[in-house]
């Protein structure tokens, strides 16, 4: 990822965390991968959701986003 490529991928992060809480639960990370793949099963966008949390919290941080990010 460019450098200038973070400031899109916050405010795609941002975009997606509808109720502004600073993370994306399961139900907004399923909305962001139905946007990438509309064909993704609920299996799948769980699974990259337990692989992205990595703290186990229930809940993606912009940190744990970007780490993903960069590694796809």
């Amino acid at each position: 990822m460019h450098r200038h490529d973070s400031g899109e991928l916050k405010r795609t992060f941002n975009h997606y965390d509808a109720n502004k809480n600073g993370v994306i639960d399961r139900q907004e990370f399923a909305k962001f991968l139905a946007a990438l793949d509309p064909l993704i099963t609920e299996e799948e966008a769980d699974i990259g959701f337990q692989i992205i949390d990595s703290d186990s919290s229930g809940a993606i941080d912009y940190e744990e986003f970007l780490a993903w990010w960069r590694e796809r």
